[in-house]
């Protein structure tokens, strides 16, 4: 009795972990794509929050947005304390020393208004760089967009809202 494997038995064995590679791998990279983007949702429905929070707990904006978020976003102009102005850029799929506004995923402007009582507000408008699908940017921009968070050209604006309440 022999205690070894056939050369046939080792080729069927190598030919059905190569069939079952090539089903597993493609699926798992379309698996991390989509963990990517549902992590970069959630950071930039955090970075909202976390803003609407701080000002409705301070009554204005800090100068440094450290202070209002621990969600990393590029600054291309700074906000004022009383949110009159002010552009980030958030990057979802790029690993570069330096980031550009070129490499924006999303890019989040303050701007204020008045609305029809005369009462001024913040809003921050979202505007996605892409909502293609193919890639990690373009598939985010999409989901944004589906959620009404974001959209390519205008962008969506969104209100702060909340008590303002300085302690």
């Amino acid at each position: 009795m022999k205690k070894a494997f056939t050369m046939i038995e080792l080729i069927f064995v190598i030919v059905i972990i190569g069939i079952l590679g090539s089903i597993v791998i493609p699926r798992l990279s379309v698996t991390i794509d989509d963990a990517k983007e549902a992590t970069c949702v959630e950071s930039i429905t955090l970075f909202m929050r976390d803003v609407s929070t701080y000002y409705t707990s301070q009554g204005e904006y800090s100068t440094n947005l450290k202070d209002m978020t621990n969600i990393e976003v590029y600054q291309t102009i700074p906000i004022t304390q009383s949110g009159d102005a002010g552009e980030y850029y958030f990057v979802c799929d790029k690993t570069k020393a330096v980031m550009t506004a070129t490499d924006a995923a999303i890019t989040f402007k303050f701007f204020k208004v008045t609305d029809a009582t005369g009462n001024k507000r913040t809003n921050i408008n979202a505007t996605v760089a892409s909502i293609t699908q193919g890639s990690v940017d373009g598939d985010l921009g999409y989901l944004l967009d589906k959620k009404n968070i974001a959209t390519t050209g205008a962008g969506v604006d969104h209100a702060i809202t909340g008590i303002r309440i300085k302690r």
